[in-house]
């Protein structure tokens, strides 16, 4: 077992109780808050994943300035504004009157009613900002460069269109290399998926998180109370449900036509993961799926993986996937749903127990390999620190190892996962392929320990893997050790 990562301070601006997790983000802020000097962020996540959550009560903690922008006019956007900082300072010219005439008069006024005293400002969804005020980038620059030059001015630009949000980075951009840090608004991990079904067993925590995905704004739609197909019903079965068509308009936020990009996900969720695959699903020449998919990337629904042992940029065995467990379950099992309008017909409860519960054996194969895969790269319950985590197959794809990890001195831990059972056959299949995988690693990374390791997530084991694993010749693991990474 390796060290215990060593325990980290506890910020100086206080986390409420009803932020969950989001320790690393908090930290940064409350460290930016601390320090005396400007400084300018950027906020990255998808939508759902609890950016605005965690930014409007950090924004509360310190007094600072909150502003959601949303598709408006830059005329309705400054008006609003000012409304918000003019009930900030209690300045009643500002909350009942027409508001600032222009940015640079709302900056001014913030500068100069602040003096020396730190101000934090976030404006949320700036992408809508930006689109309705194009001229405001470049208006940050300026104020950036010659006006909030040591002062304690905390600027927080967030958004949900990670694509538009990574431009204003390039070398092209006003705003280029002038960001202090960056906020990374990840979906939640396993773990805290207990946070909101407390009573559930470890399996249903683990189907959880493979049907409902870890962004927090859909987690925190289940009620606690109720078991897992009653949530599924009510959110996803029914067709009145929060969840029940999410899948299907997430991308009209960001897009005009987004109907090769909805396809993409649909093949992509129903086994198509190869590009040849996705070509011939969708009856497209690659040419015309090669912009959607790449938007797909950079937004982070879809991920192109290749080998651990391979760059994924370069590599010629790459496989695309579905980042979302709660996208995959929707296009793989609610959309046929749809097609012939069974959602309309059938009880939601219905749905479930026939349509619904026999597939998901067969449908957590891939989630559960994911979950693994996360926690051996966070675990401190292995023998080393992992400085590369994936999976890895053969040029062919017919030799497959669920989970590789290398470590920095030669170290290396192959693994299988199983939703069901962990036969004596998948263990001697392991092996076999960890030889093929040793043999294909560069030198540099040969002639280390071998860890050899099974995952069962109901804990169920052939005799001989239950003898090795006995012996210490075998890890074995089970669902419930998922849901804690120390």
């Amino acid at each position: 077992m390796r060290p215990r990562r060593p325990p980290v301070a506890a910020p100086s601006v206080p986390k409420p109780p009803a932020v969950i997790d989001r320790d690393a983000v908090w930290r940064e802020l409350s460290d930016v808050w601390a320090r005396p000097e400007p400084a300018l962020i950027f906020g990255v996540g998808r939508r759902r994943a609890g950016k605005s959550w965690v930014l409007a009560r950090f924004a509360q903690s310190v007094h600072g300035i909150y502003y959601q922008a949303t598709e408006r006019t830059e005329t309705e956007q400054l008006a609003i504004l000012s409304r918000i900082v003019g009930e900030h300072f209690q300045e009643p010219a500002l909350t009942h009157g027409s508001g600032f005439a222009s940015w640079e008069r709302l900056f001014a006024y913030l500068t100069e009613r602040t003096a020396g005293t730190p101000l934090l400002l976030i404006l949320d969804e700036f992408p809508y900002l930006a689109s309705a005020a194009p001229a405001l980038p470049s208006i940050l620059q300026s104020w950036w460069d010659h006006h909030w030059v040591g002062r304690p001015f905390k600027l927080v630009l967030n958004g949900s269109h990670i694509s538009a949000m990574t431009q204003l980075e390039e070398a092209n951009q006003p705003l280029y290399g002038r960001r202090t840090s960056r906020l990374q608004f990840p979906p939640f991990h396993l773990e805290d998926v207990r946070s909101f079904v407390p009573d559930y067993d470890a399996r249903d925590v683990l189907l959880t998180y493979g049907i409902f995905g870890g962004l927090p704004g859909h987690l925190a739609l289940l009620r606690p109370e109720d078991d897992l197909a009653s949530n599924v019903a009510r959110l996803i079965l029914d067709p009145n449900g929060r969840l029940a068509d999410d899948a299907q308009r997430m991308l009209d936020a960001f897009l005009g036509d987004a109907d090769v990009h909805y396809s993409i996900l649909h093949a992509i969720a129903n086994g198509a993961h190869t590009w040849k695959e996705l070509t011939q699903r969708i009856g497209k020449p690659g040419g015309s799926l090669s912009r959607p998919l790449k938007w797909l990337e950079e937004m982070q629904f879809v991920a192109r993986r290749a080998p651990v042992t391979e760059n994924p940029a370069t590599s010629r065995r790459t496989l695309y996937r579905i980042t979302d467990h709660y996208i995959a379950f929707w296009h793989r099992f609610i959309a046929p749903l749809l097609a012939t309008g069974a959602p309309s017909l059938t009880p939601p409860d219905a749905l479930w127990e026939g349509r619904i519960a026999p597939g998901l054996n067969d449908y957590m194969g891939y989630p559960f390999e994911e979950m693994c895969r996360s926690w051996v790269a966070r675990t401190t319950r292995l023998p080393f620190q992992p400085i590369r985590v994936g999976a890895w197959w053969d040029s062919q794809s017919r030799h497959e190892i669920d989970i590789v990890a290398l470590g920095a001195n030669r170290e290396l831990l192959v693994a299988e996962c199983k939703w069901g059972r962990f036969d004596d056959r998948d263990l001697q299949t392991l092996r076999a392929r960890a030889a093929l995988l040793q043999a294909e690693l560069p030198e540099a990374a040969k002639g280390g320990p071998l860890t050899v390791a099974c995952f069962s997530a109901r804990g169920e084991w052939g005799n001989n893997v239950r003898r090795e694993m006995e012996r210490g010749t075998v890890v074995g693991l089970t669902g419930d050790a998922l849901l804690s990474v120390s």
